[in-house]
């Protein structure tokens, strides 16, 4: 197989703590960042060169913002580009990339490596433009569904408010009330399915898969937040939830490993390992899978080459302050995982 790497940096993260956290970052010059771009992280772990096309990426949206721009590293400006579909914008650049090459570089596989989840959606509509949505199988490696739109979760969010007295959330931010359905990092998904068929896609590792007693709740918009995950599914997507990767580990191998579509993508947000074997990833809320799992279900994948080609694969939502750090005097592998899960999708196996 032959490759060549997209190297796109976008990091709009809206949490305060987040914007905080690039503020300090720049009073102390990243001092503690291991790699500054996550491609770079990888490629180190994966001691392979790797022929790269990089999206520049305005400053103030990347992860270690320059010093200059500390005027724009703000909550509200990180809300606005959201809400405004800034991520779409993105993402279609990624679109664009693969468009190109996949159509100058025959035969090279795309590996979209960086941080916002949503560029995945530019690289699913370049490559099922080129091999048509019905042939292409997308298979998501992640802690959370991503399919969610902001109105359905801010109606979550103030349920919570409301009911938890333990609640993360404050009734004064004006950020859970009024946002648009935008195209981003949570709901990047929804806007997938114009391009591929909900039967071609696989949710793999699923932690936030609601409990049987929220579907207990009498409020309209945990309803409305049931209605459509669950919707979601009887439209055909597969949700493989975390707990059974282990229960029903067999079932699990033959859906990855036998497939009648003849090209399949994977895309991995590096939150599926979060906490149980990594602290390198932008959200930490679950604990995902061990690393040791990830790794058989990457090798389940590679045994359908035969049948399902490999055109395109991606490592998303790195934390750069945290990917590679130390803690508690061990140093974090999230990169090395990454770069291994690599290694056990491309190697083919019979």
């Amino acid at each position: 197989m032959s490759f060549f790497a997209i190297n796109c940096t976008l990091d709009p993260d809206e949490r305060d703590s987040v914007v905080k956290k690039k503020l300090e970052g720049m009073r102390n010059g990243y001092s503690e960042v291991p790699f500054k771009e996550p491609l770079d992280g990888f490629v180190n772990a994966l001691n392979m060169k790797l022929d790269a096309k990089r999206i520049e990426v305005e400053g103030w949206l990347t992860p270690t913002p320059p010093d200059e721009l500390r005027f724009m590293t703000t909550v509200e400006n990180y809300v606005s580009f959201i809400d405004s579909n800034g991520c779409l914008e993105y993402a279609n650049k990624v679109r664009d990339v693969i468009t190109s090459e996949i159509s100058s570089e025959i035969g090279q596989i795309p590996i979209l490596v960086g941080v916002d989840h949503s560029l995945t959606g530019g690289a699913i509509e370049a490559l099922a433009k080129e091999h048509g949505g019905e042939n292409l199988r997308l298979v998501v490696f992640d802690s959370h569904f991503d399919f969610i739109l902001p109105t359905i979760r801010c109606g979550l969010i103030q349920y919570d408010l409301e009911t938890n007295p333990s609640t993360n959330f404050s009734p004064d931010d004006p950020y859970i009330f009024g946002r648009p359905d935008s195209y981003n990092a949570d709901s990047f998904l929804h806007y997938v399915l114009k391009h591929l068929p909900p039967e071609n896609i696989l949710v793999v590792g699923v932690s936030d898969y609601p409990p049987p007693a929220a579907f207990e709740i009498d409020d309209e918009r945990v309803k409305r937040y049931l209605d459509y995950y669950t919707g979601i599914e009887s439209q055909g997507v597969t949700v493989i939830k975390k707990e059974n990767i282990k229960s029903y580990r067999d079932v699990v191998r033959a859906k990855l490993s036998n497939t009648d579509k003849p090209f399949t993508y994977v895309s991995i947000d590096v939150d599926v390992c979060s906490n149980t074997s990594l602290k390198g990833a932008r959200f930490l809320d679950y604990h995902g899978v061990d690393h040791r799992d990830l790794y058989w279900l990457m090798s389940a994948i590679s045994k359908s080459s035969n049948r399902s080609k490999l055109v395109g694969m991606d490592f998303m939502e790195f934390d750069v302050f945290s990917a590679g750090a130390l803690f508690s005097g061990r140093r974090d592998r999230t990169y090395e995982i990454m770069a291994e899960a690599f290694r056990r999708l491309t190697i083919k196996r019979t």
